[in-house]
């Protein structure tokens, strides 16, 4: 699946939040894949997520198999939700930005089910391994009426 002429012209904003989304990818001790997510509503960053092991788990060795690694990473998307909702900040209606890699389709039902209204993401060629799961979040955005932008940052 390309992006490719599926991108929307973008106000300043997006663009400084898909920035700020990078910034918190950064943040990743994963040494392949930085992934970063933050939630805003009104202009106003509501939550942030990155990829990474959960709270408390050691990650020193880990990383360095990508089997072991899949097992243990908490998605950048659901570490934003699970940072919402342990300070009790509701995403209902905010948009979300993500860095790094598009949405999967696991983490594209936990976006649905906390109320996203609208996912922006950078344009980039999709990974061929994450493609089949692009194409189910893009359909399930769609049924759900969540607005998808890709843009150039």
């Amino acid at each position: 699946m390309s992006t490719k002429g599926t991108f929307t012209l973008s106000n300043k904003w997006d663009k400084r939040f898909l920035e700020m989304a990078q910034l918190v990818s950064s943040w990743s001790k994963d040494p392949s894949r930085k992934v970063g997510t933050i939630a805003v509503r009104n202009r106003t960053v509501i939550a942030q997520g990155y990829n990474g092991f959960p709270r408390g788990i050691k990650d020193d060795e880990r990383y360095n198999d990508r089997e072991t690694k899949y097992k243990y990473v908490v998605h950048s998307e659901m570490n934003a939700i699970y940072n919402a909702a342990q300070n009790g900040v509701s995403l209902e209606g905010s948009t979300v930005y993500t860095y790094g890699l598009p949405v999967c389709h696991d983490c594209a039902k936990g976006l649905i089910q906390v109320g996203v209204k609208r996912v922006v993401s950078p344009i980039h060629e999709v990974p061929d391994h994450w493609k089949l799961s692009c194409s189910m979040t893009k359909g399930m955005f769609e049924e759900a009426n969540i607005k998808w932008d890709w843009i150039k940052i």
